[in-house]
């Protein structure tokens, strides 16, 4: 039954129960019949409130977690989202290092040209930084297996260097303690001479 209904209905029978109070002649009988049906309407009536209150009130408890979980899905994808075009973009970076990587032909390069480049690159690295994605490693620095992925161990007669980055292949990405990307390097190992 519609809400409209329902409210028209609840109103036919109290108009109802006055009405036999007037044809009565307002007897106490009639009067105390009257009261006691009022009193049970009242009283559904406050029983059917506090259900109408208490569904509106988990109906709205309901929509306020729907909305922080809307806000925190929202976030996530975001976020995801932005992963996804730092991956696609870190490539690039690596293009460049391994075009600077190789110091004789760089030095070829016309100077103006080479100081161009490293600008481009200078403001791509920037962009990065400002979305809050870092580079990291660094040649002797302790290994981390979290962080890089060892592709060979380079044997050494120095202990001081044991477990320590030995070579960066590849740099490595993340984003504050999100590892985007795992440095690739090589790393030392010590051996005791003979």
């Amino acid at each position: 039954m519609t809400k409209k209904k329902e409210e028209k209905k609840k109103k036919n029978e109290i108009e109802d129960v006055i009405f036999e109070e007037e044809v009565d002649g307002g007897s106490s009988f009639t009067k105390t019949k009257t009261e006691k049906k009022l009193k049970e309407k009242i009283k559904k009536l406050e029983e059917e409130k506090r259900e109408y209150l208490e569904g509106w009130q988990r109906e709205r408890a309901e929509m306020a977690n729907l909305k922080k979980r809307h806000g925190e899905e929202k976030k996530l994808f975001t976020a995801l989202g932005k992963e996804a075009l730092i991956m696609d973009l870190v490539p690039i970076l690596d293009n460049f290092e391994a075009a600077f990587s190789n110091k004789e032909a760089w030095e070829k390069v016309d100077k103006a040209w080479r100081t161009g480049v490293e600008y481009i690159y200078n403001q791509f690295k920037q962009v990065l930084l400002d979305n809050g994605v870092d580079q990291y490693g660094e040649e002797g620095e302790d290994f981390d297996e979290k962080k890089y992925l060892s592709l060979e161990n380079m044997e050494t007669e120095e202990e001081a260097k044991d477990g320590k980055v030995a070579q960066v292949v590849q740099k490595g990405y993340k984003i504050g303690d999100k590892i985007l990307r795992e440095a690739k390097v090589k790393t030392y190992k010590y051996k005791k001479p003979e």
